[in-house]
């Protein structure tokens, strides 16, 4: 410090941005996960309500209805997996998807997409 090496931090001087009045053992992992973006850490039962509100996007980008069919599947899979689950945490409250519904509002995202 006595030679001057950390003189031109960015923070120098300066408090640490999105440190508060609280502790928050974790705020150094929350930061790391919004900074990388990273997804998939969520408990189970969140992680799957946040994947039932992306599902019609994901769907979106299949390129066949074969592909649609296996992916909502999957996903009612998981559901049904993680409500057999007691690993505590919050209660899996995600409904399961009907194949054929999405199949079909799938096929008509996509005419609408191709019509437009």
């Amino acid at each position: 410090m006595a030679r001057g090496e950390f003189d031109d931090l960015p923070l120098h001087g300066k408090p640490i941005p999105g440190l508060g009045d609280t502790h928050d053992p974790d705020w150094w992992v929350k930061r790391l996960i919004d900074r990388e973006q990273i997804s998939g850490v969520l408990p189970e039962a969140l992680q799957l309500r946040k994947d039932d509100a992306d599902l019609d996007a994901a769907l979106d980008r299949l390129p066949t209805e074969a592909a649609v069919r296996d992916a909502v599947a999957a996903f009612n899979s998981r559901v049904v997996e993680a409500r057999r689950q007691l690993r505590g945490g919050p209660p899996v409250i995600t409904p399961t998807r009907d194949v054929d519904v999405e199949a079909e509002r799938w096929s008509q995202r996509r005419r609408a997409r191709r019509s437009a």
